[in-house]
């Protein structure tokens, strides 16, 4: 596994089958560009793994959904809307995230807007039920 953190335990469920993670192409380029950041790409280098390594790990990992919808929700930030527009045209029930944004507005729609630690808990709890 080359992820690790918070996030790796949502990457290991979606490798194991237990959650679909659902990228759009405006949030695979955004990662991209977020890998750009000196700090994460430090991380990733001193790792041995290459940027494109990992945009290639997202697009295996991830269903590509092919995004119709738009949406003015987050005034704040509007690119954080992407993350919606792919969750309602992908039918997610969650977008997980660390944006501060994003987790202010906790519910559109259908879809909760949870942190990472929050998504974790609730998959661990699934479990037990």
């Amino acid at each position: 596994m080359i992820w690790g953190g918070l996030p790796a335990g949502i990457i290991k469920a979606a490798e194991d089958n237990s959650v679909l993670i659902i990228v759009s192409e405006e949030i695979i380029q955004e990662i991209n560009r977020t890998l750009a950041y000196p700090r994460l790409r430090r991380i990733y280098e001193e790792a041995g793994i290459s940027r494109e390594q990992l945009i290639e790990a997202v697009i295996r990992i991830g269903k590509l959904v092919n995004v119709k919808t738009k949406v003015n929700i987050v005034h704040e930030d509007p690119a954080d809307n992407k993350f919606l527009e792919c969750a309602l045209d992908g039918n997610a029930g969650y977008v997980v995230s660390g944006d501060e944004h994003l987790l202010r507005i906790e519910r559109y729609r259908r879809i909760r807007i949870l942190s990472v630690k929050q998504f974790l808990k609730l998959l661990e709890e699934s479990k037990n039920y």
